[in-house]
């Protein structure tokens, strides 16, 4: 038993430590609103055999793990006995019943680190695709996931710009392109945004105001590289142009964090996406266009 305890307590203090170390929060919001329950209503939207998701995770300054997302709309209940045994062993379980499987998981970052543990529902009449489903699903949360307390952050914090934004679909498909990369988001100012904001991302945040170091990149257009120790990433932020070469804001790129890491590799591989990125954008505007 002490053992198991000892378990316990090293995973809530790795799932802690993301709300209690890397700040930029904001508001914590659970349920509707967070970036959490963005990610579960996207995930329903592709994926049609899902019958129900719930996330759970350690809420920054507590330390038991709560649903903070999902389909039912019952969150801030604690994890299911099963949610806590997976927590603690780290290993998927399934149960497949009558054409029904149902699958807990432990959630990871894009760094590979604990975020949290799914428990998901899937309908269909293959036991062995439905398990592949629910880990293609765990990995698209994970691709999605700064830190475990990125999921109880705002999703939308500029209620004037869109999330299904062309912006958006410039990430998505140049990370897609790019597996090496961890995180990508544009900033800029556009005429929906009058001062630089985030206007998307694979972590969400989306419309969240640039801090001082951002508004260095965006205004004089000069890159910031930074070694981020805690999280294990090492970040690019470039200015971006638009196709004509104006300057339009930033690009941040964000690698992992390695020990034999080549950063001038991997800054001249920022440089290449941003220009990549650059042909595709005839003007500001057209980033906060929407796509649907």
């Amino acid at each position: 038993m002490v053992r198991t305890g000892m378990k316990v307590t090293a995973a809530l203090i790795a799932l802690t430590m993301a709300g209690a170390v890397f700040a930029e929060m904001g508001p914590i919001v659970i349920g509707p609103g967070s970036y959490g329950q963005e990610l579960v209503t996207r995930v329903i939207h592709k994926n049609r055999n899902v019958d129900s998701l719930t996330l759970y995770v350690a809420v920054p300054h507590t330390s038991n793990p709560q649903a903070i997302a999902s389909t039912t709309g019952k969150t801030g209940t604690p994890a299911t006995a099963t949610a806590k045994k997976v927590l603690v062993n780290g290993k998927a379980h399934f149960d497949y019943v009558a054409g029904q499987l149902t699958a807990t998981m432990p959630m990871l970052d894009v760094s590979g680190k604990n975020a949290g543990v799914m428990t998901i529902s899937l309908k269909g009449s293959s036991r062995q695709e439905l398990e592949h489903e629910a880990l293609a699903i765990r990995t698209y949360l994970q691709r999605n996931t700064s830190y475990a307390a990125n999921l109880v952050q705002k999703a939308l914090w500029d209620k004037n710009l869109p999330l299904n934004s062309y912006a958006q679909d410039l990430v998505d498909e140049t990370l897609a392109r790019h597996r090496d990369v961890l995180i990508m988001a544009i900033h800029a100012a556009t005429p929906k945004n009058a001062t630089p904001e985030i206007l998307a991302s694979n972590i969400g945040r989306i419309g969240k105001p640039d801090d001082s170091d951002d508004a260095r990149v965006v205004n004089l257009g000069k890159t910031n590289l930074e070694n981020n120790t805690g999280l294990q990433r090492y970040e690019v932020e470039l200015p971006l142009n638009d196709s004509t070469g104006k300057r339009i804001g930033a690009l941040g790129v964000v690698f992992p964090l390695t020990k034999n890491i080549d950063e001038k590799a991997r800054h001249e591989e920022a440089i290449r996406i941003r220009d990549e990125l650059a042909r595709k954008i005839p003007s500001a505007a057209k980033l906060v266009e929407t796509t649907y």
